[in-house]
């Protein structure tokens, strides 16, 4: 069910809140210092020189991007010795001072950092596919909820609810989607990411805590963990679930209640598209003992966000945090391993009762906890390396904190 268009959040009461990136800047395009939490007493000038006047040159576009790293990295102790002469560009540059060295899963450590020109973030940049973002997220009133329905399941009510992405007026969506979910007294959920590469984290921390109840208020959804050097920042940054909206959009105002289900568990449905945001509900839901049963394949993972800063036309995206849930737990760079392995169908539409995932997740309700015959993992936890997977839609998926709450800080 389709409900109204869209509009930017506004500044809300939490402390921290991470968001989308594209979804706003940090700084202008002079060298100027942004405001975006790093403590006094760091390299907050980033590359100003006394005396020297702003320009955009090369050399100092340079000078800008590893000032700006040695800042805010995550890993800025691990920056791999580079010879800026050797770059013409400062993106490559950049680029070239990303760690690159193999984490626990055997992955580049950093698979997510980027540098685009900041006009296409500033259009939230391009699918991989090619096709321009505003056509077909929720630009203009696009729904990021287009299905939401409830099936009879072996007698037991059971909610769908299809989440494309984690956009602004997102949460109005859901709000709207649980309230369905809660007028008709579902026993059982199935929330649909399979194509949700994430966006803004508040948007998750409404959904996880429209699906758990009560009980969950005030426990962590996810801690925002950030480098040696700002550590008032990671002392500050702790999300708590909530039973009341924290930010308000155009239907629902910051406080509102939310419609809670108080769900023991929920059926998440994954591929490799679902990523960051996305993952953080999964993450979030584990670290509070509701169980998630994923079915699909395995999530993108990307425990990791970053704010954005523009410089000289360039919007740069260094991993900046890692977020872990209640128990502590962040480490799910191999992605979330589905417990039922389902190999999406593009060809079959998600909401029908034909798709191959939602009807494994009918099956697992029908026949009490059992997978359809050759697709258990029971794999309860984080999986192995992942050598090929599908990518995140965004080449930059990830979180930002609102403009209001940098100049906050």
């Amino acid at each position: 069910m389709k409900t109204l268009s869209l509009l930017r959040p506004f500044a809300a009461t939490v402390a921290v809140l991470v968001l989308l990136a594209g979804c706003g800047g940090g700084g202008g395009d002079d060298g100027a210092p942004p405001s975006t939490g790093v403590p006094p007493g760091g390299s907050a000038r980033y590359a100003e020189v006394p005396g020297e006047p702003q320009s955009c040159s090369v050399d100092r576009q340079k000078k800008f991007v590893r000032a700006y790293m040695d800042e805010v990295y995550l890993w800025y102790d691990e920056i791999p010795a580079v010879d800026a002469n050797a770059y013409t560009r400062a993106p490559d540059y950049f680029n070239a001072l990303l760690v690159r060295t193999p984490d626990a899963t055997g992955q580049p450590k950093d698979r997510f950092s980027a540098a685009i020109p900041t006009a296409q973030a500033q259009d939230m940049s391009l699918l991989q596919d090619g096709t321009p973002a505003n056509v077909v997220k929720n630009h203009d009133g696009t729904n990021p909820v287009p299905v939401v329905r409830v099936d009879s399941v072996a007698g037991r009510s059971v909610g769908y609810i299809q989440f494309t992405d984690h956009s602004s007026g997102a949460q109005d969506h859901l709000i709207n989607a649980f309230q369905q979910m809660k007028n008709a007294a579902v026993q059982d959920l199935v929330l649909d990411l399979r194509a949700n590469s994430g966006g803004y984290l508040y948007v998750a921390l409404a959904a996880a805590s429209m699906i758990t109840g009560p009980a969950s208020e005030g426990k962590v959804f996810e801690q925002l963990r950030y480098n040696a050097k700002r550590q008032s920042l990671t002392d500050s940054s702790v999300l708590k679930f909530s039973s009341r909206a924290q930010f308000t959009e155009r239907d629902y105002a910051a406080g509102t209640p939310l419609p809670q289900l108080s769900l023991p568990r929920v059926f998440v449905l994954t591929t490799g598209r679902t990523c960051s945001a996305s993952e953080s509900i999964i993450n979030s839901l584990r670290g509070i003992d509701v169980a998630v049963i994923r079915v699909g394949t395995t999530t993108c993972g990307k425990p990791y966000g970053f704010t954005r800063k523009d410089n000289c036309g360039v919007a740069y995206f260094p991993i900046e945090f890692q977020g872990t849930n209640a128990k502590g737990f962040g480490d799910y760079q191999a992605g979330f391993q589905p417990m039922c392995t389902v190999t999406d169908n593009a060809a079959t539409p998600a909401e029908s009762t034909s798709d191959e995932l939602l009807g494994a997740a009918h099956f697992y309700i029908a026949n009490n906890g059992q997978c359809p015959a050759g697709t258990a993992t029971g794999v309860q936890s984080a999986g192995q390396p992942i050598v090929e997977r599908e990518t995140a839609g965004r080449p930059y998926t990830g979180r930002l904190l609102l403009p209001q709450q940098r100049a906050e800080r």
